[in-house]
């Protein structure tokens, strides 16, 4: 599971306010709801031996006065921009945690650290409610460097107290990166010799659905349809190429 205490402590270090103006902007998930709470989510497992449990995770979105926002996807950061219609930052990323003993799958693959990676983050509106996404960091476990690019469009017109927002993306990994997750070694147990280069990670489309049942409550979904790029499709313990991940769950506004 993703480490997310160590992003507790350096927020709590940070000690902003909340203020109402924060939510001016768009959160991560592309809405502008501050929220936390608990959801039950299917995992994202390509690189963890397609063992693909449902899970009880965290659901936390929260921006400060300062800036600072964190997400429970294991996203810490920072808005500086004072331009209208442009954000951007520093953030810091936690990483998962791997080990070629968590399935027999990944035998022959390599042990990955979970740690705090650094990078920053563009944002850049084409309107009101779409915006182009982008971020770039450092894996300091794979010692390479990791990007994404996305596009995000959010609808508050369909429905009362329902808001909507699609996105769609890739991610992108350097050599480093890619032979850390999907690199086997059939020397060390692996079925077969792989290894992949530089290049696309993955493609994906989802969608958010934020729905108030009151001003202080709502529940928070989301499905993501993800298709792998040839480098992690590649690899022998890989069993599919496109797979499809959820996640619902009840939160506190904010």
């Amino acid at each position: 599971m993703s480490k997310l205490s160590p992003l507790f402590l350096l927020l709590a270090a940070c000690g902003p306010v909340l203020a109402e103006n924060t939510t001016e902007l768009m959160m991560p998930d592309g809405s502008k709801d501050m929220y936390v709470g608990g959801a039950f989510t299917t995992r994202t497992a390509a690189a963890e031996g397609e063992t693909r449990p449902v899970i009880l995770r965290p659901l936390l979105q929260v921006q400060w006065s300062n800036g600072v926002f964190v997400s429970a996807n294991g996203v810490l950061g920072m808005n500086v921009s004072e331009m209208v219609g442009v954000e951007y930052g520093p953030q810091i990323f936690a990483s998962n945690t791997r080990n070629p003993t968590d399935s027999w799958r990944l035998r022959g693959t390599h042990a990955v650290s979970g740690t705090l990676d650094p990078g920053g983050y563009f944002n850049y509106y084409l309107g009101d409610e779409t915006r182009l996404t982008s971020n770039l960091m450092y894996d300091t476990s794979a010692h390479g460097f990791r990007s994404y690019v996305g596009l995000q469009k959010t609808l508050h017109e369909l429905a009362p107290h329902h808001t909507v927002t699609l996105s769609a993306g890739a991610s992108l990994a350097s050599n480093p990166v890619m032979r850390e997750l999907y690199e086997v070694s059939a020397a060390a147990g692996g079925t077969r010799d792989y290894r992949p280069s530089a290049g696309v990670m993955a493609v994906n489309a989802g969608v958010n659905w934020n729905w108030a049942l009151s001003s202080k409550w709502l529940i928070n979904s989301s499905v993501t349809g993800t298709r792998l790029g040839s480098g992690p499709a590649g690899a022998p313990f890989v069993e599919r190429r496109n797979f499809i991940t959820w996640s619902s769950g009840l939160a506190y506004r904010f």
